[in-house]
């Protein structure tokens, strides 16, 4: 085990599976305390079962961030458990519409904001005051490429990204003299259980045009290292700015794609 996070607590949204699982994995590798969220119980307690030998240094909350009363509970839950609260990872999100603006409903669009955006919001603004008592701390947004480009059938869901990214930004204007470190990481192509299926059908036809109107082998184009992503690929990036080793970094928005928007 390390001890880059040793004594440190985080609080991470989504939690259950995908990139949220990913980096709690590393967090409690490296040392820290780790509180989980997210909707599905059952999915935050495989997460804590496979765990066992860490079962003294993490622990679920199950609510939706969405919902202010939930993400203050978890916030405060995470102090309750652990004392404290240095690490946020605003991480939970929804999967993107495909589709232009004239098919997408008012409920994907709420849905989508309310989840990346007003959950962000909400978890941050419970988390800050306990961060200035506590003397600073650090709080990551999982973001995406997608807050930084433009890309067909996806207005929403880029929007959404954006809007969380700039929130982001300002808060680390706001809280800066607080000692408190705003971030983000904006990955690409990720597997995950989300996407797992789409990316099946894929690669059982790695030429075939799939919306929004790219193939398996345009994917990996996309990333100039050649594979998508691994939840590892963005826990590490996750690892770096909850650790001390970025105390002089904030307001900064850390591409970890493959080399996608370098293109």
């Amino acid at each position: 085990m390390g001890d880059r996070l040793k004594n440190k607590v985080a609080l991470i949204t989504g939690g259950g599976s995908g990139i949220g699982k990913g980096i709690a994995k590393a967090y409690l590798r490296e040392g820290a305390k780790v509180i989980i969220s997210g909707r599905r119980r059952n999915k935050l307690e495989e997460v804590i079962k496979s765990e066992a030998d860490c079962k003294e240094r993490i622990d679920y909350i199950q609510g939706d961030i969405s919902i202010n009363e939930d993400a203050e509970r978890m916030v405060k839950g995470t102090v309750k458990k652990f004392g404290k609260i240095d690490i946020l990872i605003n991480n939970a999100g929804v999967r993107a519409s495909i589709c232009t603006i004239l098919e997408l409903t008012e409920e994907e669009w709420n849905n989508t904001f309310n989840i990346d955006v007003k959950g962000s919001w909400f978890c941050s603004k419970f988390a800050v005051p306990f961060m200035i008592e506590n003397g600073g701390g650090s709080i990551i947004m999982i973001t995406s490429i997608s807050s930084h480009i433009g890309q067909p059938k996806q207005g929403c869901y880029n929007a959404a990204k954006a809007a969380q990214e700039y929130l982001m930004k300002c808060m680390a204007i706001d809280f800066g003299k607080d000692n408190i470190r705003v971030n983000s990481i904006c990955p690409a192509w990720v597997e995950t259980e989300m996407n797992y299926e789409q990316l099946m059908k894929m690669r059982s036809e790695p030429d075939k045009k799939f919306p929004p109107g790219i193939s398996y082998n345009d994917v990996l184009q996309m990333h100039t290292i050649g594979r998508i992503g691994k939840p590892e690929d963005v826990s590490g990036a996750a690892v770096y700015l909850g650790s001390d080793e970025s105390t002089w970094v904030t307001g900064s928005s850390l591409m970890v794609d493959g080399g996608y928007t370098c293109q």
